[in-house]
């Protein structure tokens, strides 16, 4: 028995079966401009989270691995052990814009010296603060009706993100409704008021500026 003991241990320390599998993560992370995508974000945070399990215990809350800031040069490189890691993410930061994130399977990403290759469009935001009035003009007895239309961005890496319905609503006479909504920086937004007692259509746009705030009053 000790000398087949012995055997093995030649056999491991003489070749490479006996050694563990490699288990370390590597993500290159690319981030683009959303407007336009071949262009690099400078300034952004690029974060890696993972959920992993701790002494048969799953951590329910994502915790931070590491970080790095895009130079608008290069890729930024995160990287983590696999062993005991459940579910991995990437998010991405930057100031006036919404946060991004992508979820991998850490069973299907790559280990050892080939890198898992991530791209993330950073898309700028605006906050509408806007107040819809029926004034009961010129209809006193009617409801208004009103609804906003979105515009995507020719080239952008995808469309444009709102927060709020874009199908028809409805104000009743002497009444006034509020929305708070996000919508894509650097786009504009239409928005469209018609009187249901009469062939009255009005048809607007604002600009959404990257990391603003636009205050619109509809009445």
């Amino acid at each position: 028995m000790k000398r087949l003991a012995l055997w093995m241990m030649a056999g491991c320390l003489a070749g490479s079966s006996c050694s563990p599998e490699e288990q370390e993560l590597v993500f290159e992370v690319t981030a683009v401009k959303w407007a336009s995508p071949s262009e690099l974000e400078v300034g952004a945070e690029v974060i890696l989270e993972e959920q992993r399990l701790q002494n048969g215990i799953l951590n329910a809350f994502y915790t931070e691995v590491e970080r790095a800031t895009t130079d608008g040069i290069a890729p930024v490189t995160l990287r983590t052990v696999r062993s005991n890691v459940l579910s991995i993410r990437v998010r991405v930061e930057q100031e006036g814009c919404f946060d991004e994130l992508v979820d991998f399977n850490p069973e299907t990403l790559n280990v050892g010296d080939t890198p898992n290759l991530v791209e993330l469009a950073v898309m700028p935001q605006c906050q509408v603060n806007a107040e819809i009035v029926n004034d009961g003009n010129p209809c006193p007895t009617s409801e208004v009706i009103y609804r906003w239309i979105p515009r995507n961005v020719e080239g952008a890496a995808t469309d444009t993100r709102w927060t709020c319905g874009t199908d028809w609503q409805d104000v009743q006479p002497g009444e006034s409704e509020l929305e708070y909504c996000w919508i894509s920086g650097e786009t504009w937004l239409l928005y469209q008021r018609y009187w249901s007692c009469q062939d009255s259509t009005h048809l607007d746009s604002t600009w959404c500026p990257h990391g603003g705030l636009v205050t619109l009053t509809l009445d």
